[in-house]
């Protein structure tokens, strides 16, 4: 050992035992009284928390003295910490009760008597009063678990759920529903670490009333499997879990909700959620022709890009019945819902071709209207003990009608072709899954089998007619034809895993599972060319008219067996330093996959008639690596992947379509599968500085080393486009993401968020006119860069937030006529919320301008003024509510999308629902057992 490698050892030492040396153990002691009456609460519940809000012990011991009449003299905890802190806080909470913070200056003694804690009877404002409570703390960390308290966020009487979810710090909620905690997005919405609905995030979140919510904990959950095993075996689910107050726990909890407004809207719908120890009920109904899910107030979700881009009317109806058993060793639930929609749609699109030496014009118009009628019934039971054994069954039934008007005009220097077209269609499809899987330990190391199965059947049928009128002016032709297509489709799936897990040291262990899978698909397409328009069921003579180049029948079976062997280390941190508790996680997974797969293809087109078959043998591989601190509260991952797939067998067959005028597909026998690599880095900071601070920063990269890209043949004389598929190499995508949010004062009133990422895509596509001998390669690169922001003040019932958001897109393009494209989307804004006291009628209004620069149609580069407003009154002690909001009173929203690759640009403009005026009423009612 020479001297340098001496020294670092001793300079790490004298650190460690300096680092030793701070923390001391100290015992802290006091009493929790009536501040009025000053009575001893013997029932409070108090911790002991760092400066920063984390928790260091979550329930101290609490020692009661009683006289002879056994009435209490005093309530006494007691705890004991080892810590470095100067300062803690002190934690005091009790139902009917506000909560009661101290903060306690340490010092150097061991033992502190901590000031009584005097708690106060929470009271409901009546008028003349005013009530003035402590801040609470909204958000804090509790091991890997995100902790918000519902409590402590102030709410107008009639919030629901997802009003709750919005004001969380570190929540984004997007216009799909989809939630992001700190960047990620959530797999699942719990309710009392139940599954809900399946997964039905909106049911929840729109019935659910904010006041009857505890808390919200957000984590990653483990597997029934794992669970039941004791250990992990399966990867885990980022799950948030809205966890009720005591007193709603069992019981019912109901909602009536009616509404009108202009435009002829209308709104109804009825929640029901029923309680017990074991069983969990719930009905819910809905009916509207509102297809809109954002609220007022929501100031980043009125873009012109999110609006609606149709008209929906929706009539469904569902229920649940969840059922556990003591220790949840049986779990069973049976769910069934049918929904009834019509949606009209209407849109219109400009999309620049990329071509060398030619940039094609095309514009499009579309109307149509589908309706779908679903029946979906599922059943789920998991057995935990002895073993575990999970099963599903899954029944869906569904038809379908529509009918369509659309135009087309294509554009080189000057009018080249044109379309018109009507149609309409009808169909039904209906599929049954079944599962069975299960797991058990075997021996005493942590050795365990496991097992499942599948089987599917999927079954599929639809009609369709369409009427074309196509002229073509450079050759001065006009053509009517007539499809009518027969389509069918029908798949069966049987599925068989077989897995063993077993230990190889202290912390590593390795699993083996093999897959196999069988596939057999039978599939038709029949075309017919009648001479006007009806469904092949109208037609008594099919044979004659049919067009058998552009109708076909296809056989497939395909086998894959998959043996994946994988190696991973466990780990643990303690961020109680005090508590036996810790929170495991996977340090490392290093993962080897081998699937063989055999596809076998029967297919009849016109003169082909063939049999093909496909064998391919892959190595897949993965690997992670993840590094947490000992208090939890830095978390380090990285991941990378690579994997080869075969080509779909269908596009190897030399197959040309000509059945729709002016578009020709084909089949392309030399296609190969795609090969792609993926990387991921993300670092995640929790509660930093003591300002409930969330962080993540991440970057993924995805590079194809080969893909499968549309060569596109443009014929400028007929105005004809041909696709076919071909392979490029080199393709990929680079991005990077920065989420943060965080409290700026002592009283958290204040707080921030940004969500920023950016974005590099190198695009890489054929393109070529006829007549060319050789596809030329596209070369695209967009950059995006994206920053979305909001800094809020939020006291009492007083909300405000400014917020503000900007996208640029800049795209170069390797063709010496390729224009650069500079594209920018910008939205600033404010909006309000206040709850007048005592009389409680709450006010919200938002206003955005929301702008567009540097698009190709001068139609979309606007300035346009959202404003909204709403006013709402409870009546009946908050039981009812009515409410009057007010959407787009500037009359200025439409949806419009953008999008640019290396084929072309595409601007989209669809007709969405228009400014309205709608009044609810809102009636919430909910029983709950007496405590005895």
């Amino acid at each position: 050992m020479d001297k340098r490698q001496l020294i670092t050892i001793i300079l790490a030492l004298v650190a460690m035992t300096t680092w030793a040396q701070t923390q001391r153990e100290i015992e802290l002691s006091g009493n929790v009284e009536d501040g009025f009456l000053k009575i001893p609460l013997s029932h409070a519940k108090v911790s002991i928390c760092k400066a920063d809000s984390s928790v260091l012990v979550d329930s101290a011991a609490m020692f009661t003295a009683y006289n002879r009449d056994l009435k209490p003299l005093f309530a006494k905890y007691t705890a004991k910490v080892t810590t470095d802190a100067k300062e803690l806080l002190v934690h005091a909470r009790l139902k009917g009760y506000d909560d009661v913070w101290q903060r306690v200056s340490i010092g150097k003694q061991t033992k502190v008597e901590v000031p009584t804690l005097e708690m106060r009877k929470m009271r409901e404002v009546d008028l003349g009063e005013v009530v003035v409570k402590a801040t609470r703390v909204k958000m804090f960390y509790r091991g890997d678990t995100i902790v918000y308290d519902a409590t402590a966020f102030k709410l107008p009487q009639g919030s629901m759920l997802d009003d709750l979810i919005r004001q969380m710090p570190g929540v984004t909620l997007n216009e799909a529903g989809q939630i992001f905690v700190n960047g990620r997005m959530v797999d699942e919405l719990m309710l009392g670490s139940r599954s809900f609905m399946k997964g039905n995030k909106k049911v929840l979140m729109e019935n659910l009333p904010y006041y009857t919510v505890k808390d919200i904990k957000v984590y990653d959950r483990q597997s029934d499997k794992s669970m039941a095993l004791g250990y992990d075996v399966d990867p885990k689910k980022f799950v948030m879990d809205v966890n009720l107050k005591e007193e709603y726990q069992r019981g019912y909890i109901a909602n009536v909700e009616g509404a009108v407004g202009t435009e002829d809207r209308w709104l109804g719908r009825a929640f029901l959620l029923g309680f017990t120890d074991r069983l969990r009920l719930t009905l819910f109904g809905n009916v509207n022709n509102v297809n809109e899910s954002r609220h007022i107030g929501q100031s980043g979700h009125w873009t012109p890009a999110s609006m609606p881009q149709s008209m929906v009317t929706t009539r469904s109806a569902a229920t649940e019945i969840d059922y556990h058993t003591k220790g949840d060793k049986v779990k069973e639930t049976f769910s069934a819902d049918y929904t009834s929609t019509t949606d009209e749609q209407e849109m219109r699109q400009r999309y620049e071709q990329f071509l060398t030496g030619s940039t094609p014009l095309s514009l499009s118009a579309m109307r149509n209207r589908t309706g779908n009628r679903q029946v979906k019934l599922h059943n789920t039971l998991s057995i935990s003990k002895p073993l575990y054994l999970g099963t599903e069954l899954e029944f869906n039934y569904a038809t379908r009608d529509g009918s369509f008007n659309s135009s087309f005009d294509q554009w080189n220097d000057t009018l080249t072709a044109s379309k018109r077209a009507v149609g309409m269609s009808e169909g039904k499809v209906w599929n049954v899954k079944a599962d069975i899987g299960g797991a058990v330990n075997v021996g005493k190391n942590k050795q365990h089998v496991d097992y499942h199965f599948t089987f599917a059947h999927n079954y599929d049928e639809s009609q369709q007619a369409s009427r074309y009128l196509t002229e073509q002016f450079t050759s001065d032709s006009r053509q009517l034809t007539h499809n009518t297509s027969d389509i069918y489709n029908r798949q069966t799936i049987g599925f068989v895993n077989l897995g063993y897990g077993m230990p190889l040291g202290k912390d590593i262990r390795m699993s083996f599972i093999d897959q196999a899978q069988i596939v057999n698909r039978r599939t038709h397409d029949y075309l017919y060319h009648p001479d006007t328009l009806l469904l092949p069921s109208e037609i008594d003579m099919l044979t004659a008219i049919t067009d058998p180049s552009n109708s076909y029948d296809s056989h497939s079976h395909m086998f894959e067996n998959s043996a994946r062997v994988s190696l991973y280390q466990t780990a643990k941190c303690k961020p109680y330093p005090d508590l036996p508790m810790s929170m495991e996680y996977q340090r490392w997974n290093i993962a080897l996959s081998l699937p063989v797969r055999h596809e076998r293809l029967d297919y009849e087109r016109g003169a082909i008639d063939t049999v093909a078959t496909q064998n391919s043998v892959f190595l897949n591989t993965s690997a992670s690596y993840r590094l947490v601190s000992k208090d939890g509260k830095h978390d380090l991952r990285l991941s990378a992947s690579h994997n080869r797939s075969s080509a779909q067998l269908m596009s190897r067959i030399g197959w040309r379509d000509d059945s729709q005028p002016l578009i020709v597909r084909e089949g392309n026998p030399g296609l190969k599968g795609n090969v792609t690599t993926n990387a991921n880095i993300d670092y995640f900071d929790k509660n930093a500085h003591g300002h409930q601070q969330s962080m993540h920063v991440g970057t993924s990269l995805a590079y194809y080393h080969r893909s499968a890209a549309q060569v596109v043949s443009y014929d400028p004389a007929s105005g004809v486009y041909t696709y076919k598929p071909m392979n490029v190499k080199g393709a990929y995508r680079l991005n990077a993401k920065f989420d943060i949010s965080r409290a700026i004062d002592k009283n958290r009133y204040w707080t921030w968020q940004t969500n920023a990422d950016a974005g590099y895509h190198h695009s890489i596509d054929h393109a070529m006119l006829t007549g060319m001998t050789a596809s030329e390669e596209n070369v695209v690169n967009t950059l995006t860069l994206h920053d979305g922001a909001y800094i809020q003040y939020n006291k009492g019932m007083l909300n405000i937030r400014a917020t503000g958001d900007i996208r640029w897109r800049h795209s170069e393009g390797k063709m010496q006529d390729f224009e650069t494209l500079n594209a920018t989307d910008f939205q600033y804004g404010l909006s309000a919320r206040y709850t007048l006291p005592r009389i409680n009628t709450t006010l919200s209004a938002d206003g955005n301008m929301y702008s567009r620069r540097g698009y190709g149609s001068s139609e979309l580069n606007t300035d346009d003024f959202v404003l909204n407003a709403s006013v709402s009154q409870p009546f009946l002690k908050g039981k009812l509510i009515a409410r009057i909001e007010a959407f787009d009173l500037l009359h200025q929203l439409s949806n419009t999308q953008y999008s640019v690759n290396a084929q072309g640009r595409t601007e989209t403009w669809y007709r969405s629902l228009p400014h309205y005026v709608m009044a609810h009423l809102v009636y919430h009612w909910n029983k709950n057992p007496k405590k005895k």
